[in-house]
């Protein structure tokens, strides 16, 4: 008896398998995961940014709209598309666009992607203790490495441990973290008091629409690898609409922490606002919290789909992938990744909203089945190759509108009318079961 409950207490971590019913946890655990996701670093410098534009008065508009309508939809389709199949998003996508392509296109985007934002956070962290331990970073760059391989490895011990290891390191650092930008908030009503913040004027310069886009921007990626997290979860509409709310009670209050705490300093640097707020150490507790919390998902993320890409079956298999996949992150840090900060989330705004787009479509116009499909389905190219250029244009050359949700859109519309003129003209194993 002993012994098979032993066994049950084990959570399933092997990317290919579906998690199985018996372990399907409570909506709270993908929940507060999800919360961990959500605080980072770049949130709090995004309602900088959206203070210095609008007022603190002018950003709730855009921060409810962002949150409330289409982060809180987004995460609710992907999350149920997760918990449904049991499986990860780089799997579930071998549905909609073949396994060959699912591997060398869509796992190699999210897996790249992840990476590529886990080295710029590690870099940025490790910026900041040599800042805080007077070492100069830009010189001693010996002493630089040392600080970032250190703060590496230390961000990516739990998720090379695996899912339940992630789950109590944010129970941990979540609340923490939480009360340290209290104290922050506490600091600036002090030094500058409310009146002036709430009367505080933005400048104009950003519209309602790219205030939406930039901060949608942030959490886009979620549409798609929100089911590495709620495959763990129960198969049911209800749970799948109430995990979101930890990225909804993480977000929506850093975006104003940001704002509040640079509205009296004049800059969108939260570490250097922390620091003239009177505070350095708890600037960098607060950066570490914030950081490590979603530098686990990152990092988690990027080995799920690199063990989807040379076929991982195992737990310990992804592990080993997990660790491989940090060494090369760290090598990227010490590159100097932190420079195309801004190449890095253009993007992933462009193409995470396009594999959403099929991935959505593909799964509920077979009524909520999956299937393995071997092969390319070029449908699904096409669909993603229109998307995205309609992104890119909306974003670069007639700006208008909100592009990641137009890229969406676009997506999941030209791949629906794609496989339905297929499925007339010249069906295969791609457009069976999808409109019977």
């Amino acid at each position: 008896m002993g012994k098979k409950k032993e066994e049950k207490a084990v959570i399933v971590d092997e990317p290919m398998t579906p998690v199985p019913l018996d372990q399907r946890q409570n909506w709270v655990t993908p929940a507060v995961i999800f919360g961990g996701l959500e605080f980072c670093v770049p949130i709090l410098m995004i309602g900088a940014t959206l203070i210095g534009a609008f007022g603190i008065k002018g950003m709730v508009p855009v921060v409810l709209f962002t949150f409330l309508i289409l982060t809180w939809g987004g995460n609710t389709l992907s999350g149920y598309i997760g918990a449904k199949t049991g499986l990860s998003s780089s799997v579930i996508a071998r549905q909609g666009f073949g396994d060959k392509q699912a591997k060398f296109i869509i796992a190699l985007v999210i897996g790249v992607i992840s990476m590529g934002w886990w080295a710029i956070q590690t870099s940025v962290t490790g910026n900041a203790l040599c800042v805080i331990l007077g070492i100069d970073y830009t010189a001693n760059r010996l002493a630089w490495a040392i600080v970032t391989i250190i703060v590496g490895f230390l961000f990516a011990i739990p998720s090379i441990i695996g899912y339940s290891s992630m789950k109590w390191t944010d129970y941990l650092a979540v609340p923490c973290g939480l009360l340290l930008c209290i104290a922050g908030i506490y600091l600036a009503l002090k030094n500058v008091g409310w009146s002036n913040i709430m009367s505080y004027q933005g400048s104009g310069n950003i519209s309602f629409a790219a205030g939406v886009t930039m901060l949608l921007g942030m959490n886009v990626s979620q549409f798609v690898i929100a089911a590495d997290y709620t495959r763990y979860a129960k198969p049911k509409w209800k749970d799948n609409i109430l995990i979101p709310l930890g990225i909804i009670a993480i977000g929506i209050p850093l975006v104003f922490i940001g704002a509040i705490m640079a509205a009296g300093n004049g800059t969108a640097d939260i570490v250097a606002v922390m620091q003239n707020l009177g505070f350095p150490v708890w600037g960098f507790i607060v950066l570490w919290l914030a950081s490590w919390t979603s530098q686990l998902v990152n990092n988690y993320t990027m080995g799920l789909s690199f063990s989807n890409i040379m076929n991982v079956t195992s737990n310990k298999g992804r592990a080993t992938v997990t660790l491989v996949g940090t060494v090369l992150s760290i090598i990227l840090s010490l590159w100097g990744i932190l420079e195309h900060f801004q190449d890095l989330l253009s993007l992933a705004a462009l193409l995470y909203p396009a594999i959403a787009g099929v991935m959505f479509v593909d799964f509920f116009a077979r009524k909520e089945k999956w299937v393995d499909k071997l092969g390319w389905n070029f449908m699904a190219t096409l669909a993603m190759v229109i998307g995205t250029a309609v992104g890119y244009v909306t974003t670069y050359v007639v700006k208008i509108g909100i592009p990641p949700l137009q890229s969406l859109l676009i997506t999941g519309i030209v791949y629906y009318v794609a496989m339905k003129i297929k499925s007339k003209s010249a069906p295969d194993k791609f457009t069976e079961g999808m409109f019977e």
